[in-house]
């Protein structure tokens, strides 16, 4: 009698050592990410629950699950159902079991438990099949498996190419891309499938299995179900310890080897399969008695006959099919009629269990027209109730269910227009406009056509196609019968789009109109939208107060009647009015306040635009370091979220801190990511794409080449002096350029805009200062620059003082003051590590070297290296603090502490935060 075994691992050597390595570095206090990619039964699954065996007695805990197709109908379920399985289980993340409504916020709140998690016992997270995550789990996964980096957390997942395009599969492509580890499982060579039979059968095997399983193309799934076939039809003969095929009809592909495979058990267990094959998940017994009509108990045998042929499997969720191939193959078997009753009784059964509506819908459109169309309904329903976590999956519900209607239905056109809403929504701009031009040429009533063309408006404006979006919301607005509250939301969205076009009288009146009907109709997120618009448009045009005054009332109104309003976050303009102000502090405060609410709601949007606000305000204050991390990670959320519009002016920031820093060649590859962006379509202000560009060129190719980009922005100062309104100190360096590049009209111009501009805000000390500072540099009048010298030194913006004192300096008549203000320069440039400023001040004027910083580590420590801002963060995680500490220590993001560590282990060549210690521990001074 032959006795079948469960298989071993086979001819995986290579890449089972890589796996256990990575799970070993986990319990050695390193993370980091591993992706098994391979085709369908190829042997991943079984390698990862190889890997991650006998993890326990490292003191590792392991939370594994195997996502399935239907998992996209339930945000969070792929990520939160794997840490439920957490062995040992654990209490921090046993809050996700209770959470009703999995939104965007839950990944800040299940990030700090992982963490905190992760401080006490190393973890490793497994997910199988991972094409199949669902939506906010792929958004979850992107954001904390950088975030964990410097945790003892691994990542495993395996996963097959999809053509779809699913979250998952852009999640595992993404992760491939950044550079995580990638292990790519090819066929069985010919040895390892003869170990593999042998192991099988229990008995060395002949040429004739070796010659049939050479059909299977190395395939370890289809290897193992053919000899478990022959064996079950009787095929396969055991004499004198060798395994032989005997017989003439043998199975010749995949297919035949399930037929036959299914042949060889009992009626009844067939007809159990053949059942269970419509579930497309785990299944449970009671389940599976349901739909045969029969009492569960009466199934064990047919259960215990189809586990011993390891056609099913328990998998602690249910029994579940050993591989969906093996599932799909069965279910082929079924005839039409057949399928079609069985999916009627399925839907019937899911329903009752309170499965998804998407799975219950999955079931009807599978019997016929009727089912279609409460399918449709449901599926509608369904798409509305994810949208606000899963946008791309709500999207994909919609879609489907347009085509299960067909083009003539009657009821296309109204789930159109929400189709088209979710689409843009989701960021699927090309898809969204087809369908909405589709509908609109259909002809709709004006209410749902207003709605289509808002749609429309929205996407494109947050996609940073602003002049598209223009144009969609004055097709909106033609229309007299469009209801007021979405006039609204239409002005609201085109004043922000024609800002952002240049029109900012147009945005102005917009912003006026949005404010005033949609506080006339209740609307009030409307309300506050539009007066964010005209904060914006009353800062470009160098009105500080109006602008401020804006951005406080939106605020209050945000604060008091919450809901939609509040996810506006007119904070984050209040806060930049406050810092154009010279109120850095109160500026600082809104922002950390905004950032908590944005958290609490969960307003994933929102999060690049913090990070670029705070960013500028750190450059402001001469925190270039924290500044750039800040910008970096702002940048990696944008990219993250698709939210690409808001990584252009990020990317800008990133230039200018570059070009400071004297990393011309970094700042070149900021300016190669942005112009791929803006060739994509995507618009940002001239300060954010232009000045940048322009400050880069100066730096590289001298004020000639700069003066020529720039020129638009020279000549558009009198109507637009933002740039000299959020940065002082760039009245000065738009004089240096304009007179250096031959161009004595256009410095000018810069002096008499700076002068104005500090007369219209006699409050704000720094303007004043920057129009002393850009006429002193023209002139060459050392009691002009003298003034701004002493106007700077009572502001917060060090760098803008440390340019001032540089300029004082060259002019001073007086050789010992000039020698005093550069020394101070210098001091105040080398703290701020604004590396190109500090070589041209000891340059131009062989001023003293930048005093040698007292050390805190042993010499020729490779801590040494670190920047102050890095060793701020590197010593408070040696201390022991989790990221989050160390952010609430340094008042900084979690973010931009991530992207210091990140810098930190790349710089010292580690891997982990045990690393960190013992390094700091050993080269630490005691002082």
């Amino acid at each position: 009698m032959i006795v079948l075994t469960t298989t071993g691992t086979f001819g995986r050597d290579s890449e089972l050592a890589v796996l256990r390595r990575a799970v070993s570095g986990a319990a050695d206090g390193i993370g980091g990410c591993t992706i098994v990619t391979g085709s369908a039964g190829i042997g991943k699954s079984h390698l990862i629950r190889a890997a991650t065996q006998c993890t326990q007695a490292r003191g590792v805990s392991v939370a594994a699950r195997a996502a399935f197709e239907l998992d996209r109908a339930a945000p969070l379920i792929t990520l939160a159902s794997a840490l439920q399985q957490l062995r040992p289980p654990e209490p921090p993340v046993g809050w996700l079991r209770e959470e009703d409504d999995a939104q965007y916020r839950t990944i800040e709140r299940l990030g700090a438990a992982l963490e905190d998690y992760a401080a006490q016992r190393p973890l490793v997270i497994a997910i199988d099949d991972a094409q199949w995550m669902d939506e906010l789990s792929a958004l979850a996964v992107a954001e904390l498996v950088p975030a964990l980096a410097s945790s003892p957390v691994r990542w495993l997942f395996a996963h097959r190419p999809v053509p779809s395009g699913t979250p998952g599969q852009q999640l595992m492509e993404r992760l491939i891309r950044d550079g995580h580890e990638q292990l790519t499982l090819g066929t069985l060579d010919d040895d390892a499938v003869r170990r593999l039979c042998a192991q099988v059968v229990g008995a060395d095997v002949d040429n004739t299995v070796l010659a049939l399983a050479g059909g299977c193309d190395g395939n370890p799934l289809q290897v193992e179900q053919l000899v478990r076939t022959l064996h079950l039809t009787g095929q396969l003969v055991v004499a004198d310890g060798i395994a032989t095929v005997v017989g003439e009809e043998l199975p010749s592909s995949f297919i035949t080897i399930v037929d036959q495979m299914l042949h060889g058990l009992s009626s009844d267990t067939q007809e159990l399969l053949q059942a269970a094959s419509v579930f497309g998940r785990p299944f449970q017994v009671e389940s599976a008695a349901q739909l045969l009509e029969v009492r569960p108990a009466t199934l064990l045998k047919q259960i215990k006959e189809a586990t011993a042929a390891r056609v099913l499997v328990d998998e602690g969720e249910g029994l579940t099919f050993v591989h969906d191939l093996v599932r799909l193959a069965v279910y082929g078997t079924l005839g039409d009629a057949v399928s079609t009753m069985l999916h009627r009784q399925a839907a019937a059964i899911t329903r009752a269990e309170g499965r998804s509506p998407v799975e219950v819908a999955e079931h009807l459109l599978k019997t016929g027209r009727s089912g279609s169309r409460e399918a449709v309904t449901m599926l509608h329903e369904a798409a509305l109730e994810v949208a606000p976590a899963a946008p791309s999956t709500a999207a994909d519900f919609i879609v489907h269910a347009l085509d299960a209607l067909g083009e003539h239905d009657p009821g296309r056109v109204a789930l159109a227009a929400d189709a088209v809403g979710l689409l843009a929504s989701a960021g699927r701009l090309e898809q969204a406009h087809d369908l909405g031009e589709t509908a609109l040429q259909a002809g709709l009533d004006p209410r749902t056509e207003a709605t289509v063309l808002l749609g429309l408006a929205e996407a494109f404006k947050h996609a940073g196609q602003n002049r598209t979006a223009v144009e969609y919301a004055d097709r909106g607005l033609a229309s007299l019968d469009v209801p007021a509250c979405v006039r609204a939301k239409l002005y609201a969205i085109r004043a922000h789009a024609r800002f952002y076009c240049g029109d900012m009288p147009g945005a102005d009146d917009d912003g006026e109109t949005a404010t005033t009907t949609g506080l006339d109709t209740g609307d009030y997120a409307a309300s506050v939208f539009g007066l964010t618009a005209r904060s914006l448009v009353a800062q470009a045009q160098g009105r500080l107060d109006d602008a401020y005054s804006h951005a406080e009332r939106a605020t209050g109104i945000a604060d008091k009647v919450r809901g939609k309003a509040a996810h506006h976050h007119p904070r984050i303009w209040l806060g930049d009015a406050q810092a154009a102000l010279d109120r850095f502090d109160e500026a600082e405060q809104t922002y950390r306040r905004g950032r908590r609410e944005s958290e609490r709601l969960g307003t994933a949007w929102s999060t690049p635009l913090w990070h670029y606000y705070h960013a500028n305000l750190l450059t402001a204050r001469g925190r270039l370091d924290d500044a750039v991390a800040e910008a970096e990670a702002g940048v990696a959320i944008a990219l993250n979220l698709t939210t690409y519009a808001l990584a252009v002016p990020l990317l800008g920031t990133l230039i200018r801190l570059a070009v400071l820093q004297g990393d011309l060649p970094q700042a070149q590859a900021h300016l190669a990511h942005m112009h791929r962006r803006t060739a994509a379509g995507i618009s940002a202000a001239p300060e954010d794409i232009t000045w940048p560009e322009g400050v880069l060129q100066e730096a590289i190719a001298g004020p000639g080449a700069a003066l020529a980009t720039l020129a638009g922005m020279y000549d558009a100062l009198p109507d637009r002096p933002v740039l000299i309104a959020t940065d002082p100190s760039a009245a000065a360096a738009l004089v240096h350029i304009a007179a250096r590049g031959d161009d004595p009209a256009r410095a000018r111009l810069v002096v008499t805009t700076a002068r104005r501009l500090a007369e219209r805000n006699p409050g704000v000390v720094s303007l004043a200062a920057a129009a002393d500072h850009a006429e002193g540099v023209l002139t060459g009048d050392p009691w002009l620059l003298r003034a701004a010298v002493e106007r700077f030194r009572r502001t917060p913006r060090r760098l803008a003082l440390a340019a001032a004192l540089e300029d004082a300096a060259l002019c001073a008549a007086d050789p010992a003051q000039g020698r005093a203000w550069a020394t101070e320069a210098i001091s105040i440039v080398t703290d701020c590590r604004a590396e190109r400023a500090r070589r041209r001040v000891e340059f131009s004027l062989g001023g003293p070297k930048a005093p040698t910083e007292e050390p805190s580590f042993r010499p020729g420590s490779p801590l040494q290296q670190l920047t102050p801002a890095e060793r701020g963060v590197a010593l408070r995680v040696a201390d022991g603090l989790t990221n989050r500490q160390v952010a609430g220590d340094l008042y900084l993001s979690r973010h931009t502490v991530d992207s210091h560590l990140r810098k930190i282990f790349a710089k010292l060549d580690i891997r982990g935060r045990v690393e960190l210690a013992n390094l700091v521990m050993r080269d630490r001074l005691n002082t």
